[in-house]
C-alpha cells in the first residue's frame, strides 16, 4: 500500500463539494457523488436510534454507477484514500450540519483506508469537530473479514480517540473465534443478512442465533440484525431477542434522514409476535433453583457449583443489599408508597442506575426513575436517543423468569443494557398491584461490584 503524497485537508476535500439547499453532493472523476441514509431501529424502543450511511453516484449523463465499482480492488491507493475521505464528509456534512438528526451514524470506509488508521482517524475527528458531532454518535464500521489483521485492534482504538464508536460489520454466528471481537472492542456486532435469512426459515439456526447473542450480550455488545427484508425475518430478530435491525422491511434508503417517516412496520411486528407466542412455554424461561433459603432465583448459580466457600458466600454478600431493597421497593408499592419514593433507598445503593416498571406483557409503565449519582457509561445510551415510553421489554430474560414466577426475585446474567452499560445487571419480581400484574425492575452497573 502506498500512502498519499499528502495528506488531504478538510478545506481540500471541501472544496470537491457541491452545496444545494443545504445539502452537498462531491466530484470525482466526472462522476457525481451523493449520499443516502437507511434506517436503523431499536427493537424494544420501537423507534429509529440510528441511519447506515450509503453512497449513490452518477455519471456526467445522470447514470448510476455502482459503488462497487468506486470500491473495487485498489490500484492507486492515494485516489482510493481521498475516495473515502470525501464519502466521510458528504456524509457527516448532509446528516450533521443545519438542523442535525438526533442519531446515530453508522459508516463505512474501505479496509484499506481504515487499517491506515492514524490519517484516517486524525481527518475524521477534524471532520466531527467542524460539523460539532456530538462524542460518540458517530459510528466506524469494521468488516469482519479484517478481524485478523494484525492492524485490526490499534485501528479501532485510533477512532474511539477520535471520539468514534466501534461496530463489527458482516459477522456471522459461525465465525466461532470472538476473541477476535474482545480484541477491539466494538459497540454493535452487526451479524450479516445470512444470519437472520437462516433463523427464519430453520428452527436449528434460529436456536444457534439465540445462543450467539446471549454470548455476544454477556461480552457486553448490543446486536444488529442486518438486511431484514420480510416479516418473518423482523420475527426471527425479535426471537432471538437481538437489539437493534434494519433492511428493507424497516424502511428503504432516503436522503434526508431528518424527513424520514416510519412505515408503521414495526407496532404490527410486536402485536403480531406477541400474538403468536402468547401461548408458548419460552425455552429460555426454564424454572432455576433457588439458591438455599434465599428469595433470589439467579442465572449464574450454576456457575457456583465450582466456585470456592468464600465465592459464594462473597457472591451473596453483593447482591444481598440490592435482594433486600427490591423486596422492601414491593412491600412499599403494595402499601400504597409512590413509585419514585418507593424505589429512593435501591437508587441509593453503590453502582444503581435507574429503577423502572413494566406492565403484564413488558411494556415499560412510566418514564425511568433515575439515581442522583449514576456510574459513567461505558457504551452508547440509546435511551438518551429515543424514549423509553412504551418501550417493550418482554423479550428480556429477567422479565421472562420474573413472570413464571411471580414473588421470586431474579438476577440477570450481566448484559450489555441499552443504557449504555456493558456490564449490567437487573434484578427483577413480578407483583400484583391493585389487582394488576407489574415487574418491578432495578438496573445496577455490576462493573463496579465484579
Amino acid at each position: 500500500m502506498n500512502a498519499p503524497a499528502n495528506r488531504y485537508s478538510l478545506e481540500f476535500i471541501q472544496s470537491m463539494l457541491t452545496e444545494k439547499s443545504g445539502r452537498v453532493s462531491g466530484w470525482f472523476k466526472e462522476l457525481e457523488l451523493r449520499s443516502v441514509y437507511q434506517p436503523i431501529y431499536s427493537l424494544p424502543h420501537k423507534r429509529v436510534i440510528g441511519f447506515d450511511a450509503s453512497l449513490r453516484g452518477s455519471d456526467p449523463g445522470g447514470k448510476p454507477v455502482s459503488a462497487g465499482s468506486l470500491f473495487g480492488p485498489v490500484e492507486n491507493y492515494s485516489e482510493t484514500y481521498l475516495l473515502d475521505l470525501l464519502c466521510a464528509t458528504i456524509h457527516l456534512h448532509n446528516f450533521f450540519s443545519g438542523q442535525p438528526c438526533r442519531s446515530l451514524l453508522f459508516i463505512k470506509l474501505h479496509p484499506e483506508v481504515l487499517l491506515d488508521s492514524e490519517p484516517t482517524a486524525e481527518f475524521l475527528a477534524s471532520l466531527c469537530r467542524h460539523y460539532s458531532v456530538p462524542e460518540h454518535r458517530l459510528v466506524i464500521d469494521v468488516p469482519a473479514s479484517i478481524l485478523h489483521e494484525a492492524k485490526a485492534a490499534a485501528a479501532s482504538e485510533a477512532y474511539r480517540r477520535a471520539g468514534c464508536l466501534i461496530a463489527v460489520n458482516n459477522f456471522g454466528v459461525d465465525n466461532s473465534n470472538l476473541d477476535t471481537i474482545s480484541e477491539i472492542e466494538p459497540t454493535a456486532v452487526r451479524m450479516a443478512r445470512a444470519v437472520v435469512a437462516d433463523a427464519a426459515r430453520d428452527h436449528r439456526a434460529q436456536q444457534m442465533l439465540r445462543r450467539a447473542l446471549s454470548m455476544l450480550h454477556e461480552a457486553g455488545k448490543l446486536i444488529e440484525m442486518e438486511g431484514v427484508e420480510s416479516e418473518g425475518e423482523a420475527l426471527a430478530a425479535i426471537d432471538a431477542d437481538a437489539d437493534l435491525a434494519s433492511g428493507y422491511y424497516f424502511g428503504r434508503h432516503c436522503e434526508d434522514p431528518r424527513h424520514f417517516e416510519a412505515n408503521g412496520a414495526m407496532e404490527r411486528l410486536w402485536a403480531i409476535y406477541k400474538g403468536r407466542h402468547a401461548d408458548k412455554t419460552r425455552e429460555e424461561a426454564t424454572e432455576r433453583a433457588s439458591l438455599e433459603n434465599e428469595l433470589l432465583r439467579s442465572s449464574v448459580k450454576g456457575k457456583l457449583g465450582a466456585a470456592s466457600p468464600a465465592e459464594i458466600s462473597r457472591y451473596r454478600g453483593k447482591r444481598r443489599p440490592f435482594l433486600v431493597a427490591l423486596q422492601r421497593v414491593t412491600a412499599q408499592l403494595q402499601s400504597g408508597t409512590d413509585f419514585e419514593s418507593a424505589c429512593a433507598g435501591f437508587l441509593a445503593l453503590p453502582g444503581a442506575i435507574r429503577f423502572y416498571m413494566l406492565d403484564g406483557e413488558g411494556w415499560q409503565i412510566g418514564i425511568d426513575v433515575m439515581s442522583a449519582h449514576p456510574p459513567a457509561r461505558q457504551g452508547v445510551d440509546l435511551n438518551e436517543l429515543v424514549s423509553t415510553l412504551a418501550a417493550d421489554w418482554s423479550r428480556r430474560d429477567f422479565f421472562l423468569r420474573a413472570r413464571r414466577e411471580p414473588g421470586i426475585v431474579q438476577v440477570s446474567r450481566p448484559y450489555c443494557s441499552a443504557f449504555g452499560y456493558t456490564r449490567c445487571v437487573t434484578f427483577s419480581v413480578a407483583i400484583q398491584l391493585n389487582r394488576d400484574s407489574a415487574v418491578i425492575c432495578g438496573d445496577v452497573d455490576w462493573s463496579l461490584h465484579a
